[in-house]
Formats: structure tokens, C-alpha cells, sequence
């Protein structure tokens, strides 16, 4: 069997069995406080760790974004969880990840890079992009598979305050009370899906799938 130099660090008894499940759990890893030990071990031992991701789980230990911008995770591709075990194979809900898109369009392209209010998001799509409300709607709606009628302001802050919450459960955001700030692994949404994020206003006029 293929030795695994990570497994030789003295700190791996400390981080490497909480760091494997939250690798699997999907969350994202950046030099940040709350990660900075995490960050380190897979930057030191990164050759290593995708050995053996491939190998017993064969999913890819992927990254994104460069120097102080970088960041890890495991990369399952073509919408399979490779090895990992049932309990772990979550998937974001649609409803999550349009409001995503929503996100990263107010902040990194139309500019307000000063928003840090979960209130204050919720005000902006409500008042600020009311032209791209009824497809927004219509495209929450589909994604959670009810009529579309019961979507209203009420519903779209509901689904805004989930996704944040679960955005920084993934690393994409910190999140205290009312206050969130984007972190790098967020810019993952756009390599992803920057089709539908740099023509959002056709795509909701459409509602194609995702």
C-alpha cells in the first residue's frame, strides 16, 4: 500500500481527522482565523492528501484562487460522490444556489462591496432589483418545486436567510447574527456557473434549468 507522508506529522492526530470530515462534508478550506491550522497541513502535505483522496475515495483535493485568495476542497465531479459514504452526500439545494448567484452579483459585479447586512441584502433584492423579481420568483419556486404563488418578500428573505446560513456552514461566508462577509472560497459560484451569473436577468427571464 502507497505510504501517505501526512499521516507522519506530528499535528495529524490533532487536525487531520477533523479536517477529512469536513473535506467531506463539502465545506471549503482557506487561510482564514477559524482555519488557518487546516489551511497549513493541506498546503504542507498537499502532493499527499491527493493521493489519497484519489486512491480510497477517488475523489480530486482541488483549489481555487491564488496566494492569500486560495483555497481547497474536494472536488467530486460530474455530480458523483466518488467512495464517500452515504451520510455525507449533500447536495445545495438549487433554491441556494440561485440566491448565490443573486449574492455575488450585488457585491463583485454591481459593486456594493460595502454590504455586509443580511437585512440589508434582503432590502436591496426587494426594492433595488424589482425587474428581476418575477423571474426570480418564478425561478425560486421551480427550484423548490411549489407554485410560484406562494412566493412573496416574505418567502424570498426566508430563502436568503437559509442560504446564507448554509453558505457559511461551507466556508463561502462568515456569518454573526446580521453581519456576513464573503470569503475567498466564495468566488468558487462564479468559476462554476459564470454563464449564468454574468446573464442572470435573461436566465431568470428563461427559468432554464441549472
Amino acid at each position: 500500500m502507497k505510504q501517505f507522508d501526512f499521516f507522519s506529522d506530528p499535528e495529524a492526530p490533532e487536525l487531520f481527522a477533523r479536517l477529512d470530515y469536513a473535506l467531506k462534508e463539502g465545506v471549503f478550506i482557506q487561510n482564514v482565523v477559524t482555519q488557518s491550522d487546516w489551511f497549513r497541513f493541506l498546503e504542507k502535505h498537499e502532493d499527499s492528501l491527493k493521493d489519497y483522496y484519489q486512491e480510497f475515495y477517488q475523489v480530486f483535493l482541488d483549489h481555487g484562487g491564488e496566494s492569500s485568495e486560495k483555497y481547497y476542497f474536494l472536488n467530486f465531479g460530474s455530480g458523483s460522490r466518488g467512495n464517500i459514504d452515504a451520510e455525507h452526500r449533500y447536495f445545495m439545494p438549487n433554491e441556494y444556489v440561485i440566491v448565490a448567484f443573486m449574492l455575488y452579483k450585488i457585491v463583485f459585479i454591481d459593486g456594493y462591496v460595502e454590504l455586509h447586512s443580511v437585512r440589508q441584502l434582503q432590502r436591496l433584492i426587494r426594492l433595488e432589483y424589482e425587474d428581476l423579481k418575477p423571474g426570480l420568483y418564478r425561478t425560486l419556486a421551480k427550484a423548490k418545486r411549489t407554485n410560484p404563488t406562494r412566493m412573496n418578500d416574505d418567502a424570498l428573505d426566508k430563502i436568503i436567510s437559509d442560504a446564507l446560513r448554509e453558505f457559511s456552514k461551507i466556508g463561502w461566508i462568515t456569518l454573526d447574527d446580521d453581519t456576513f462577509d464573503t470569503w475567498p472560497a466564495f468566488q468558487r459560484i462564479h468559476k462554476i456557473y459564470a454563464d449564468y451569473i454574468n446573464g442572470l436577468e435573461e436566465w431568470l427571464k428563461t427559468n432554464t434549468p441549472l
